[in-house]
């Protein structure tokens, strides 16, 4: 309106001076009109490729949102064929993705080098490579992840989404959106520059109109026409940018210098809730309604208070609250307006709807955190809040408790009825302890059937009630599975968290240690961890010995001694035995005894490695020495059971050149027992391809005589405890006789162990025991000493 009266005072200026100034006006006239002309041609331009140009960055941005989403939409489904539907569309985004491209550098000036303002040019072109070489980086991301999606390959997937894909997403989006800034600030530039060179053309018609009278009338019509034809351009240009506005798919607002809303697009009046018509003079924190996502408090956006200076990003995490109380979580930008003085004229402020993505992303946090069947902690988190527990020990001196919980009886479920049954038990047990443990607690799944508890500000005595409570609730718990019903209970360990615990590995092994404790003790039971336990000393040693082993395996450090089995009888002579004894090497060179790691090897089932590492160094020496005697390999009862381990036998002595008449495999008493069934299919194998077979320490369980009738051995060794002492001691004298005699009835050689001294060797030669062995006769040496001699020594 303002310009319309500027103009029609110029036109009375024009006719006035007309007359006076006939030739000047005539030159006025013919260059006011061409410059007018120029300047309306170059508006429409500007609004023609200004249309197009939003247009395709808009759509480009779109459809970048879109393939993310279509990533997300593809990985939350489960359904395979509505993963591949998705796929399609993912693929075919990228054609539309590079068709609104090409229609984008078709039409921008700056690529086709033909921009008025270099500096804008550079800055556009600038942000423009920048979102294409991010696209490049995003690209082969993506693919890659559709592609595994679709596969139902999701292993991983869900890292790379929150720690690449999102956020590459977001970088993009976030240039598009300045570039779209920039586009729109270089277009308002444009129209301005026109505004002003329109200014400059009235005025200097106007100081000329004075003069010009003659021809005024007519010139000031064709003013007028020129200027009102001028208005109608400027109004469709304004309908332009509205309609412009419309089409993006964010929120936009606009306001004057007191913070009062001018314009809402009508993606805002979805969001706000409120109607253009409504909002319009109202303040814009009345319109935009925003808090914080974690107080609830109301937020005041800068541009509510028109004291914006620069382009601002709004708070994070922000909640919109619509006019009919739906909330939407929302991220927006604002940026002042300003006159052509440079003065603040108002703001617009830009915001988008984010809740679904920002649902994802406390989605994505949760599982990273959380046990997914349970939905409990996981140990990671556990592991975190452990070592916050330690560092706020250590600082402020306070206490803490880690209760380490282990089903006793989980692996009878599984193995009745299936894992599907086992998921469901430890379900309903994370349900059943949730609420028996305080809210400031936290109970977590660490792996298989392990819980933890972290009790924060809790002394040890505080905590053995609560531990009782735990146990005596899963001791009391019954698990119903279709027709089954089972009864579990849970062994505890107690370990404190104060300023003395120097890590969370530490603490979690402390616990862990008194937990196998009270395993060992009975079960269901509860161990605290004593910083001088005697038992977790025990247990820690065996520990070392077992990393020991492995290392020990690593570094080719055990070496194999022998010792000879004497005959005692002509009878016996032609089939002399060495038994094969196994030694660990320490770094330092010192040769350790069985009897120190063995135990640990039995307990933690490292048995069977080394039983099959010494059968097969035997099997390699026998075979480079077969002219050498016989040797004696002991076997474990874990190997008993092993059936891989037969087989590797069955398969070496077909392989190997090794007469098996020269191997005899040592099992003992209790093993034999122990594995019955598997030990009669073991020892029937073997001795069916020509292996003999020993049962060591004969008479250790009085039912030995019942099992021997049906057990297939050739030689029956004696226990050396009956042995030691038998020259003085007439009941173990008796018992060495009475195996002895037993043997021979059915028909088996005996061997007597621990032969110390020259009268246990004369007692057994009167009995009639058939071989005998102990360091009083041969003490233990290197196998590879026998193989320096090539030949066993004769006994004497």
């Amino acid at each position: 309106m303002h310009l319309h009266r500027r103009l029609q005072h110029s036109g009375h200026f024009v006719i006035a001076g007309f007359v006076l100034v006939l030739a000047l006006m005539l030159a006025l006239a013919v260059a006011s009109v061409v410059h007018i002309k120029t300047i309306n041609a170059h508006m429409e331009r500007i609004a023609e490729r200004h249309i197009v140009e939003m247009d395709a960055l808009q759509s480009m941005r779109n459809i970048v949102r879109e393939r993310s989403l279509s990533i997300y939409a593809m990985f939350l489904n489960e359904d395979l064929f509505q993963r591949q539907e998705e796929y399609l569309r993912f693929t075919n985004l990228a054609g539309e993705f590079i068709g609104q491209r090409k229609r984008y550098e078709a039409i921008n000036p700056c690529r086709l080098a033909r921009a008025d303002n270099d500096v804008v040019c550079a800055k556009e072109l600038e942000l423009y490579g920048q979102i294409l070489a991010l696209i490049r980086r995003s690209q082969p991301l993506q693919m890659e992840l559709a592609e595994r999606i679709a596969r139902d390959d999701v292993e991983g997937v869900r890292i790379d989404l929150v720690h690449h894909d999102m956020p590459l997403e977001k970088e993009i989006l976030s240039l598009f959106d300045r570039l779209i800034a920039e586009e729109r600030a270089a277009v308002e530039a444009s129209i301005a520059r026109a505004q002003e060179e329109y200014r400059t053309t009235v005025r200097t018609t106007t100081q000329l109109g004075f003069f010009m009278l003659l021809l005024g009338v007519s010139t000031a019509a064709y003013v007028i026409t020129r200027t009102r034809r001028i208005e109608r351009d400027l109004h469709r240009q304004k309908e332009r940018a509205e309609v412009t506005l419309r089409s993006v798919g964010d929120g936009v607002i606009t306001a004057d210098e007191t913070g009062d809303v001018l314009y809402l697009n009508p993606v805002a009046e979805e969001l706000t809730g409120w109607r253009l018509d409504e909002a319009r003079g109202r303040p814009l924190r009345e319109i935009y309604r925003i808090v914080d996502e974690a107080t609830r408090k109301p937020l005041e956006h800068p541009a509510m208070l028109g004291c914006l200076d620069a382009r601002l990003l709004g708070p994070r995490h922000t909640l919109l609250l619509r006019r009919d109380g739906t909330e939407y979580a929302v991220e927006d930008t604002a940026a002042p307006l300003r006159a052509l003085d440079g003065a603040m004229s108002g703001a617009v402020l830009v915001f988008r709807d984010v809740t679904r993505s920002r649902g994802m992303e406390r989605l994505l946090s949760w599982q990273a955190s959380h046990d997914s069947l349970t939905g409990l902690v996981n140990r990671r988190e556990f592991e975190l809040l452990l070592e916050r527990l330690i560092r706020n020990a250590r600082e402020q001196g306070k206490s803490h408790v880690l209760l380490y919980l282990d089903l006793d009886q989980f692996k009878l479920v599984n193995d009745t009825c299936g894992h599907v049954a086992g998921d469901e038990l430890l379900c309903q047990l994370a349900a059943m302890l949730t609420p028996l443990v305080r809210a400031s607690d936290t109970l977590a799944r660490l792996g298989g059937d392990e819980f933890g508890v972290l009790l924060e500000g809790c002394s040890i005595d505080q905590a053995l009630p609560l531990a009782e409570k735990l146990r005596q609730a899963i001791a009391d718990f019954r698990f119903a599975w279709h027709d089954k019903s089972f009864r579990v209970g849970v062994s505890v360990g107690i370990a404190a968290i104060d300023g003395n615990s120097r890590g969370a590995g530490d603490v979690l092994s402390a616990a862990d240690a008194a937990c196998y404790i009270a395993k060992d003790k009975g079960r269901n039971r509860i161990w605290v961890h004593q910083a001088n336990d005697a038992e977790v000393t025990r247990r820690e040693g065996e520990m070392r010995w077992v990393a020991e082993i492995n290392r020990a395996f690593d570094e080719d450090r055990f070496l194999l001694y022998v010792q000879r089995i004497l005959p005692l009888k002509e009878s016996a002579a032609e089939a002399p035995y060495h038994e094969v004894l196994i030694r660990l090497v320490q770094p330092d060179g010192e040769v350790v005894l069985p009897m120190a790691f063995i135990p640990a090897a039995e307990r933690y089932g490292l048995m069977s490695a080394i039983d099959r590492w010494v059968i097969a160094r035997t099997f390699a020496w026998l075979e480079e020495h077969p002219r050498a005697g016989n040797l004696a390999i002991n076997l474990s009862s874990q190997s008993l059971g092993d059936e891989r381990l037969l087989a590797h036998v069955e398969n070496a002595l077909t392989a190997d050149a090794i007469d098996p008449r020269r191997i005899c495999f040592e099992i003992t008493e209790t093993a034999a027992i122990a594995n019955w069934q598997r030990a009669g299919a073991f020892v029937g194998k073997l001795r069916a391809r020509g292996c003999r077979f020993a049962l060591d320490d004969f008479g250790s369980g009085m039912s030995s005589f019942e099992y021997l009738k049906h057990l297939a051995v050739d030689f029956i060794k004696i226990d050396g405890a009956f042995v030691r002492d038998m020259s003085r001691d007439p009941l173990d004298r008796a018992m060495v006789e009475s195996i002895n005699h037993i043997g021979h009835v059915l028909g088996k050689r005996t061997i007597a162990e621990y032969v110390e001294n020259a009268e246990a060797l004369e007692e057994l030669r009167r009995l009639g025991v058939d071989y005998a062995q102990g360091d009083g006769l041969h003490a233990p040496e290197p196998l590879e000493v026998v193989g320096l001699r090539r030949r066993f020594v004769s006994a004497s």
